[in-house]
């Protein structure tokens, strides 16, 4: 195995030259530019009394914490416009003579073309100051959707751990699925991947383009605000068929500003709402959260800084469930095994994180503003998982980030040109190992209360004779880690370049961007066991020698496979323009170009149309349409050799620890459960037995074999091996009489089977690979396209007062192309009894794993949304999402439950050797059903295979509603809280039966014909509340002291459900995992 230490490996000298040298050379190129993703305008109109437009009035604005002042004029038509602003509080003065001056205070948001129209009062004596005016809350000619959390939302709203994305959940159409907080499934935005959202960071991308969601983490104090642009975002916005989210972190001004905190929890503020009977009292919890944050001027009106500190540490018990196997003594015995060792293992998950940050503006007269940033975090956590102590995992990362920004404004000051650069470097190493790396990998114990005969010699209990009874009858117990050592280590390099002018009624933007990701790794092994055992039988062996076990190994063969080596190099380019064809309608259209050099498509031109109709000053109708690329996300081909990922193989084992004595079930036969090359096995009769009663396979009839066949296996004159004795490879010459070479050779051929069919693997014991290694490496489909989504949506914004807004959108996208894996010459046949697991050319011999755009899904979803801005001392937000989602992928590299997709050739199902005279079934004429049960198609129909797993996506939500307030009490008091209730996740209930519809040998566990995701767990209900109360000490020092609290309720809200059926212990659809209860956090803030 190789080492590697998480370190940062980067050279900053010469990476930090490099990157500046480049910087400065985009500086002096004056075709370059940006969008305004990071700036924002305020324009409007200034009239007299009378309505009468003024020109050549003077309207100046000035940062009251941001060290910006603007001055223009308005022009013939009385219009004036200000450009190029950061997020914001400003102050805006009009003057005209023989006008009383104007003056407001207004708050500018991110990424928002403000319209402020203003008229004046006659007189020049006594101004007319407007103290706390507020911009419109419509956007009349924005097409997008989506929310600005807003600086008062990241401050006074209660964050859990505060992490600012939490408030992703105040966003309407997202998903929040607490129980898979990493990966795809974490913050699903309008039914797409969470892996498929956009993080910026002051314009930098801020993606981890391996796993998915954002990259380094930011102290709370950090941020400024955030916008989430959930559909219909211009073309300037890349990289995302899901959300955007674009952050912009504090800046310094004129006057130092600071603010430290601290915040602590502890079980003593804590409820208990465990599943556990036994667990009476709240679980131990330490967390302290240090953070220190402030600004302030390096050299007056031109040089600030910004900085940020904090230091987390967090020692938590977790909070389990041992499944429930029942009363019986020997249910008992078994749950005090796995108690006894586990128990020791129960230690506190331990967090420890640090986050710095630091940022330099420079203003440089009125047309430059420079940015240069740094942002470090390094992060370990031990014993992260919410299964069984052996089964958790131990990750570390570090993450650096350098970012460098100019934004300049070329030519007439009252109408520039707006030209930005910028540029940046990250790089992030870590690695994840098993907490208890002594358990080689995971084991799920399928238990049985009793031995199914097979055949049967009672009336009970049922057969074991069939592949509906090769799993136990309690829950699955699953214990151990499946994952080895890995490491992988990021690194990004980007440049961007935008242009910005109006033209008239035109506003245009160009740009180009540019990602260098490289990714070297580690990819780890993956070994999972199932092992199928008789209470008593596990009692008396334990979990290597006891039952019969399928153990899947996955990974490279050599370390020089499992190396990765990812490169990608992605060019964006786009041209957009908002033409405000009418002063009530405003057309945004653009196109936009990606090109990632891993993908050979040259044809990724995505179209965007959005239209702004404010069809009354009140009431706005908005729409829109475009198609949206995904980013090459590089986490979706670490197992793909064809673009440097590791070269993963997988080989299914059957293992016989006492020869075929041990088995509770058919499961010895599983070989020739599939279709695949194997004897019917008895569990219970010998040779001797079955010769005398004349024994036939009950399944079809034909020959079967005794369990006591590979006890004969023994040289010449040797007495048999003892039954139930312990067969390995370090005692079978003394049971036998032959090597362990020679024992293989004669053991497969008592079976009727050739040489190589049997194996000595992990811990020496004897197994069949039922399922041999693939051959080739994974390769990659010849249709290879870019995943993407066609979206369109229509929608009505209506303001009821100047504070609150009503809003109702429907939206509707198509996922196309989802990438995904599968056996891609897996022969139809296979799927015909007497036929088995078959492949089609070019390799006639194993299967060929293919990486392709195999799969697809559609989402439909309305949302009815209610804000009510800070007004009357308190704010108010509401949304409902009622969605429709489909699809028909299991995940990137989850086998589908068929896998094939063509053309249906003509199949003959033959006859069973019991009945050779029978009439054989085909399709030539018809579709039938094979007496195995699967659904054979008419020849020369087309056959999708996937959509036998199209369903409810797991990316969505029936229903979600969602209400957010702020209410500002008497005496300095303060109350903030979200209240959240969404449908319970989508999941399928297993296949008792066990079916293998393609005919490749696996069971995936999904039972289809109720439907993949066809049931939902229990709803997710949940309420956050934070009380403060605040102390002026003096006039620029503040002391707040607070309390929050996270579950409220104490809801036992479901993070797994039991999936199968006929388990008296636990029957269908049982929570038997549930989230975090009440927990409760005392906090001190001082800002100055």
């Amino acid at each position: 195995m190789k080492a590697f230490h998480c370190r940062f490996l980067v050279d900053p000298a010469g990476k930090m030259v490099i990157l500046s040298l480049l910087f400065l050379l985009f500086q002096f190129s004056a075709s370059v530019s940006i969008a305004q993703t990071t700036t924002s305008t305020i324009e409007g109109t200034i009239t007299d009394p009378n309505g009468a437009v003024l020109a050549g009035a003077t309207v100046k604005v000035s940062g009251t914490t941001l060290a910006i002042e603007r001055t223009v004029t308005t022009d013939a038509a009385g219009l004036y416009r200000i450009i190029a602003l950061p997020a914001g509080t400003y102050t805006l003065t009009v003057s005209q003579t023989g006008f009383s001056a104007y003056t407001s205070n207004i708050e500018l948001t991110v990424n928002r073309a403000a319209r402020f129209d203003i008229q004046m009062q006659v007189g020049n004596i006594v101004g007319d100051v407007n103290i706390t005016d507020e911009l419109p809350l419509l956007e009349p000619d924005a097409s997008s959707t989506g929310t600005t959390v807003m600086p008062r939302q990241i401050q006074d709203f209660p964050v859990n751990g505060r992490e600012y994305l939490d408030l992703l959940q105040l966003v309407p159409g997202v998903a929040v699925n607490r129980q898979t907080p990493t990966g795809d499934n974490a913050n699903p935005v309008l039914g797409e991947r969470s892996g498929n959202n956009n993080f910026l960071i002051d314009g930098q991308p801020n993606k981890d383009n391996v796993n998915g969601g954002a990259a380094a983490q930011f102290n709370q104090e950090t941020i400024a605000e955030f916008q989430v642009l959930t559909s219909g975002f211009k073309a300037e916005f890349g990289q995302a068929s899901g959300a955007v989210v674009n952050v912009i972190t504090k800046s310094g001004g004129n006057s130092f500003h600071g603010v430290g905190s601290f915040f602590h929890r502890n079980e003593a503020l804590d409820s208990v709402n465990s599943l556990e009977s036994t667990v009476t009292d709240p679980l131990h919890l330490r967390r302290f959260d240090y953070s220190i944050a402030g600004g302030g001027p390096i050299w007056k009106d031109k040089i600030f800084f910004f900085g940020s500190s904090e230091r987390i540490t967090e020692d938590r018990v977790i909070d389990f469930k041992y499944p429930n196997l029942g009363t019986t003594p020997g249910a008992i015995t078994v749950l005090n095994l796995i108690t006894a060792q586990e128990t020791p293992l129960n230690i506190p998950q331990k967090t420890r994180a640090t986050r710095n940050f630091f940022k330099l503006n420079e203003h440089i007269g009125e047309r430059h503003q420079l940015v240069q940033e740094f942002n470090y975090t390094n992060e370990f956590v031990r014993g992260f998982g919410a299964g069984l102590p052996s089964s958790r995992t131990s990750t570390g990362g570090r993450k650096l980030l350098f970012g460098l920004g100019d934004t300049m404004l070329l030519g007439d000051m009252g109408d520039p040109w707006i030209v930005t650069v910028r540029g940046s470097f990250r790089g992030e190493p870590s690695d994840s190992q098993p907490t208890h790396p002594e358990f080689a990998g995971s084991t799920s114990l399928s238990a049985f209360t009793v031995v199914r005969p097979c055949p049967n010699t009672t009336t009970t209990p049922a057969s074991g004779c069939s592949s509906a009874n090769l799993f136990g009858d309690l829950p699955t117990v699953t214990f151990g880690n499946p994952n080895t050592y890995s490491n992988l280590h990021q690194k990004y390099t980007s440049f961007a370049a935008h242009v910005n002018k109006r033209f008239g009624d035109h506003d245009v933007k160009v740009g180009w961007q540019f990602l260098r990701t490289k990714v070297n790794g580690f990819d780890p092994l993956t070994l999972t066991n199932q092992l199928f055992p008789t209470v008593n039988d596990f009692i008396t062996f334990g979990p290597v020698n006891s039952g019969i076990s399928l153990l899947l190994r996955a990974g490279g063969a050599t370390d020089a496979a499992r190396d990765i080596r990812l490169r990608n190099n992605y060019n964006g380019l786009y041209v957009q323009d908002d033409w405000k064809i009418l002063k009530n309608l405003t057309v945004n259209y653009g196109l936009r170009y990606d090109h990632d050099s891993e993908f050979d498509s040259q044809k990724n031109f995505s179209p965007r149309l959005g239209l702004a109709w404010a069809v009354t000053p009140k009431t706005i109708i908005r729409s829109h349409f475009g198609a949206f690329f995904d980013q090459f996300r590089l986490g979706l081909v670490e197992q793909i050799p064809g673009f440097g990922g590791a070269d993963r193989r997988v080989v299914q084992s059957l293992y016989f620890p006492r020869g075929f004595y041990g088995s509770p079930s058919f499961i010895a036969s599983l070989a020739r459960a599939v279709g695949l090359p194997g004897p019917c096995i008895s569990n219970v009769l010998t040779d001797a037995q079955i010769l005398a009663g004349s024994v036939t396979c009950p399944p079809g009839g034909g020959p079967i074999v005794g369990v006591d066949r590979l006890n004969s296996v023994v040289a010449v004159g040797h007495a048999p091996i003892p039954a139930n004795a312990i067969i390995n490879i370090s005692n079978i010459q003394a049971l036998s009489g032959l090597t362990p070479a020679q024992y293989l050779t004669q053991a497969a051929a008592a079976i009727g089977q050739p040489n190589g069919y049997f194996q000595w693997g992990e811990f020496g014991v004897l197994n069949n690979p039922i399922i041999p290694s693939q051959t080739s490496p994974t390769s990659v489909d010849g249709s290879f396209k870019t995943p993407n989504t066609l979206a369109f949506s229509v929608g009505v914004q209506r303001e009821i007062t100047r504070d609150i807004v009503i809003t109702a959108d429907y939206h509707h996208r198509e996922m196309r192309n989802l990438l995904g894996v599968r056996i891609s010459n897996l022969a139809f046949r296979s799927r015909v009894a007497g036929i088995g697991r078959s492949f089609d050319a070019p390799n006639t011999a194993g299967e060929i794993r293919t990486f392709g755009p195999f799969f697809e899904g559609k989402y439909d979803g309305l949302i009815l949304g209610f804000n009510k801005r800070l007004s009357n001392r308190y704010m108010i937000g509401a949304n409902y999402t009622y969605a429709k989602a489909t699809d028909n992928s299991l995940g990137i590299f989850t086998n589908g439950t068929d896998q094939f997709i063509g053309i249906a050739p003509v199949v003959v199902e033959p006859c069973l050797a019991t009945n050779p005279t029978c009439t054989p079934q085909t399709n030539a004429n018809a579709s039938f059903v094979s007496r195995n049960g699967n659904f054979v198609a008419k020849a020369g129909t087309y056959v999708n295979g996937p959509d036998l797993d199209k369903g409810p996506s797991s990316l969505a939500l029936d229903h979600i509603f969602q209400v957010n307030g702020l209410v500002d009490l008497p005496w300095k008091f303060q109350i903030g809280g979200i209240f959240r209730v969404q449908s319970g996740f989508h999941y399928s209930r297993f296949d008792a039966l066990n079916r293998d519809p393609d005919g490749n040998g696996n069971f995936n566990g999904i039972d289809f014909t109720a439907g993949r995701n066809a049931f939902t767990a229990p709803a997710y209900v949940n309420l956050d509340l934070r009380f403060s109360k605040r102390f002026d000490i003096k006039e620029r020092v503040t002391i707040q002291l607070l309390i929050e609290f996270f579950n409220v309720l104490n809801r036992q809200n479901p993070a797994s459900v039991q999936t199968r059926e006929n388990l008296l212990t636990e029957p269908f659809g049982t929570v038997n995992q549930v989230l975090h209860g009440r927990e409760g956090q005392v906090g001190f803030r001082i800002s100055f």
